[in-house]
């Protein structure tokens, strides 16, 4: 049988071979039998690994030593499938059936209160959506167990590594569209926008845009830290302006297109806060240099302000690289490069 090929398959088609692949090894098939079953790669549906960590479990969601409690789940009416790809994070991201039957992205984070600020986001979203911006609503948002347990809609389409141009327009429209979108959130570091973007720059975020790792990573990564830190002693609060929604984390992995390359999804809106929706633009152009496109030149036709966009881009350079280093060292040399020809490009 020929084997499926997960890049070219849309997110609802995956999920549902993922709970198929999930019910025939819970009933006993061996992985590879269901891979050849289903006609595609044991890698691709991770069923193995899947089967190691969903488990049912004593108390929560997440059980104590942090595997998910199946059980659990399936008492607030979700039936657990898989984890999805991109969802290597503490808090987990998963596909899921709803209690309407309806497949979902489940995610969980370590404190109730995130439901207060899911209540406080959704109505920008929502918003958002009135616009014409693809976004997935969020039918459930629970605070249970000390945890808040958010389900995404499924959105069709995958995402696209190295989007066409006119996909690109579509995102540029997007952002556009966020302007003017009222969002009380604070920015990670719960300062205002502007003030949060020049202390990530000189002082950096735990956990979200670390300096440390920078400092300590070799010559090269310390230099890149220090040429982030000079851009942040020269800029300004008053020159970020809140006037709108960010996404905060726009790179293509959050970003789905259809087979004929149109834009069907922007996901994964949990850490959406109040600032400039221009910051979710240059993440975006960050995320594809170097792969041939004219990205920037599309960046520096919005009017963007050279001093914001050199300060954008040394936020990204520094956020994308910490978090390689913490996460992916094998692709921190690619990182390093990226960083240092953008911060090239706009140097003062």
């Amino acid at each position: 049988m020929r084997e499926n090929d997960g890049r070219k398959l849309d997110h609802a088609t995956l999920a549902q071979m993922r709970f198929r692949a999930v019910d025939a090894v819970g009933d006993g098939m061996h992985p590879e039998d269901v891979a050849a079953a289903l006609g595609i790669r044991p890698s691709l549906m991770r069923i193995s690994d899947a089967l190691a960590r969903v488990r049912d479990g004593d108390g929560g969601v997440r059980a104590a030593t942090g595997d998910v409690n199946r059980a659990r789940l399936r008492e607030l009416g979700f039936e657990l499938g898989v984890r999805a790809e991109a969802g290597v994070s503490d808090e987990g991201a998963w596909f899921a059936t709803a209690p309407d039957g309806a497949p979902v992205v489940l995610k969980w984070f370590p404190d109730e209160t995130v439901a207060e600020r899911y209540a406080v986001l959704l109505p920008g979203l929502d918003e958002l959506r009135s616009r014409g911006v693809p976004v997935p609503e969020y039918p459930h948002v629970l605070a249970v167990d000390g945890w808040t347990l958010s389900a995404q809609q499924v959105l069709p389409g995958a995402s696209v590594r190295n989007p066409s141009p006119a996909m690109v327009e579509q995102v540029v429209e997007c952002v556009a569209a966020m302007a003017g979108v009222a969002c009380p959130l604070p920015a990670p570091d719960l300062l205002p926008w502007g003030a949060s973007v020049v202390h990530t720059l000189t002082v950096g975020v735990d956990g979200w845009a670390m300096h440390e790792p920078l400092r300590t990573g070799g010559r090269r990564s310390a230099a890149v830290l220090d040429r982030v830190v000079a851009v942040g002693a020269d800029a300004d609060a008053a020159w970020f302006p809140t006037d709108g929604l960010v996404h905060l984390d726009l790179h293509t992995d959050n970003i789905l297109a259809g087979d004929d390359g149109t834009l069907t999804g922007i996901i994964d809106w949990e850490g959406a806060c109040a600032g400039d929706p221009r910051f979710d633009l240059v993440r975006f152009a960050y995320d594809l240099d170097g792969h041939d496109q004219p990205v920037w030149d599309v960046v520096e036709a919005t009017g963007i302000e050279p001093r914001v966009l050199r300060g954008y881009v040394a936020h990204h350079a520094l956020r994308c690289t910490s978090w390689q280093i913490h996460h992916h060292t094998d692709d921190v040399p690619r990182q390093l490069d990226r960083a240092e020809r953008v911060l090239d490009r706009y140097e003062a």
